[in-house]
């Protein structure tokens, strides 16, 4: 049996097919390598670039499909300018336009995809030349997932013609279905409440595959808006591709929602997970990051038996970065724009560049989140106000009104995976709606609610196991955990507390509980004074947070002094117009217990090495820049 090599492909024997499976994920709205923010090109993001590596993958090969796992509409201001500003003139998305130029093959919804309404949403997609499928949203339940009246198909099964090593053509029947985090049931709870019902990502598949076997599916691809992570794989999972990988029937999962890599040895010794063959279980999956960094590739290497049943033989995975060869990222060497999609953003892009530069104020101050996970920090406390202010007019002469009002605000820009530069760093000077946004990265909407003094040191709590434990003595130890998002870490403007890193983590990422005798927050204070357990405050927070966003309990409705009302960034503009100048000392909230002889190590933007002087009450140097391109600064305990 003879072999040949195909232009960029796995070595094949001549009964053999390559079938290159393309993905894209967590675009985010990223469509072209710009950032509203700075205003100014990112040559290692947008879809524009990823649409020429999409050019040049399709044409290494003779088969190859496109697909996309979901958080395309929402991420960044161009998002918000369409959804919130449009005034209804705008027939096709641009994000629609984009993938329907790049003719994808098929994609799934991600969570953010509801982050404007459900009306929005379907607006949207229907204009989308490209077959959708989610499996675990429904408009209607049944008694099982496959009696469910979806709001999309669940799956659809897609024939396609393939050209194998030999030159013969034949027929394969792929089927596709999609999934997305149950939790959006939650973080989304004003728009999907009452509307649309989300089951478990891992049963609606065993109900789903089988099904999709017997409608004749040869190739079952599961697109899934979820990621990898270990857990105690209770029902509602949100990161549930490993269970998922263990599904008979599922051959293939291109997943998302982390904005992670995957293969990538931040996964190594993983149970389960091998990272050299790119599998999970024995199950080829994948995952290309986020804002259109990378182009997922993989090959597979199909084969039919003596009954014409396709098998997978083995695969291939490849992750492609928009700037540079994999695994060095080289901004010098981005992948050029691609024409098409810089055309079907053109006019959306100029609306928003015209809209975000209109003025609000100014502040005398600079504004920045580079401390934001270890000291009190200005730019949260400018929102903080603004949520503050916002909740105390709204409740003026209500039932609540005359109880302490608190403020929880935590920093979204704050490095992580988005890399060294993803920071807030508005200077001195006029700020515009573009500064507000920067602040404020989510279009999340306000609300407050109605807690006891007990409540809110165990939603504190939560917050504070973000940080590793220290072990006192010990120099140059790890600060902040990975795993839990900056986002996460609320900082509760109106207290003050204290944190103490040495004890276990009360709670895990996912907000379940670890230490049930774990204490971190300790000595809270209420103007001066200690706060009683049963005290109680309003909370001005915002909805993603009072729908048990991030493994925080659920506020119950009675608990809700003032509903979803305004998008935050509307209220923090309003604020700042009415202020005229922002003038803004961070107030003392929180501080680290005091630990002798010991330090610990957080990673923040090199732009930060000459404000350390703005860190207040902590003390703090510089030590060196990583590898990563993040400045790594020591904090004495």
């Amino acid at each position: 049996m003879h072999q040949y090599r195909p232009s960029g492909s796995l070595l094949l024997q001549s009964d053999e097919t390559q079938l290159r499976l393309l993905q894209t994920t967590d675009v985010h709205m990223h469509l072209l390598a710009y950032d509203y923010f700075t205003q100014s090109p990112n040559p290692q993001t947008g879809l524009s670039r990823t649409a020429t590596l999409i050019k040049t993958a399709r044409s290494e090969t003779a088969n190859a499909l496109l697909f996309d796992t979901g958080d395309f509409l929402q991420g960044n201001l161009l998002g918000d300018q369409i959804a919130y500003r449009d005034d209804g003139a705008t027939r096709l998305h641009p994000a629609i336009a984009a993938m329907n130029t790049l003719h994808y093959d098929g994609a799934t919804l991600g969570n953010h995809e509801f982050s404007y309404g459900l009306e929005f949403l379907l607006d949207t997609i229907i204009s989308a030349r490209f077959p959708l499928v989610l499996a675990n949203v429904a408009r209607e339940l049944g008694t099982w997932p496959s009696d469910d009246r979806t709001i999309l198909h669940p799956y659809r099964i897609l024939e396609r013609q393939l050209r194998g090593a030999s030159g013969a053509i034949s027929t394969i029947r792929i089927g596709l279905i999609g999934f997305l985090p149950p939790q959006t049931a939650v973080w989304d709870r004003h728009f999907v409440d009452g509307e649309v019902h989300f089951r478990d990502i891992v049963e609606t598949a065993q109900d789903y595959v089988p099904r999709m076997k017997a409608d004749g599916a040869d190739l079952i691809i599961a697109l899934a808006h979820s990621g990898i992570a270990l857990g105690d794989e209770r029902q509602q999972q949100e990161n549930a591709v490993i269970p998922l990988s263990r599904i008979d029937g599922i051959d293939v999962i291109l997943c998302g929602h982390q904005h992670r890599l995957f293969p990538d040895s931040s996964f190594f010794g993983t149970p389960g997970i091998d990272v050299t063959k790119g599998t999970i279980n024995g199950t080829p999956v994948m995952m290309p990051g986020f804002w259109g960094s990378h182009l997922g590739v993989m090959d597979l290497v199909l084969a039919q038996d003596a009954a014409g049943k396709w098998i997978m033989r083995r695969h291939k995975t490849e992750l492609r970065p928009v700037a540079g060869s994999a695994h060095h990222n080289d901004p010098r060497k981005a992948a050029a724009e691609a024409p098409e999609v810089l055309n079907a953003v053109r006019h959306h892009h100029q609306a928003t560049l015209d809209h975000i530069q209109t003025p609000v104020g100014e502040t005398r101050n600079p504004l920045h989140s580079f401390f934001a996970l270890v000291a009190d920090d200005a730019s949260i406390q400018l929102v903080a106000r603004a949520q503050a202010d916002h909740v105390a007019r709204a409740l003026d002469g209500t039932a609540h009104d005359g109880l302490p009002i608190l403020s929880a605000v935590a920093p979204f820009k704050a490095g992580g995976h988005a890399g060294p530069n993803h920071y807030t760093d508005i200077p001195a000077g006029p700020l515009t709606l573009c500064s507000l946004a920067d602040l404020y990265h989510f279009p999340n909407v306000v609300c407050a609610v109605r807690l006891t003094g007990r409540d809110i040191v165990e939603w504190l709590e939560h917050c504070a196991s973000m940080f590793h434990r220290i072990t006192p003595g010990l120099q140059r130890q790890t600060l902040n955990d990975p795993q839990f998002p900056s986002y996460d870490f609320d900082h509760m403007v109106g207290l003050e507390y204290e944190i103490d890193p040495s004890q276990p983590a009360r709670y895990s990422p996912e907000g379940v509980l670890n230490c049930a005798n774990s204490r971190r927050i300790s000595a809270v204070t209420w103007q001066g004074a200690p706060v009683d357990p049963d005290q109680e405050f309003i909370v001005a927070t915002n909805s993603f947070r009072a729908s048990g966003g991030g493994g925080m309990v659920q506020v119950a409705p009675e608990d809700m002094a003032l509903k979803p009302d305004l998008p935050v960034r509307d209220i923090l503009a309003d604020y700042t117009r009415r202020e005229g100048c922002i003038d803004i000392v961070p107030e003392p909230v929180w501080r680290f217990r005091p630990l002798e002889n010991t330090s610990a190590r957080f990673k923040t933007s090199p732009r930060a090495i000459d404000r350390l002087q703005d860190i207040p009450r902590r003390k703090v140097s510089y030590e060196q820049t990583d590898n990563d391109g993040f400045a790594l600064i020591r904090l004495e305990f």
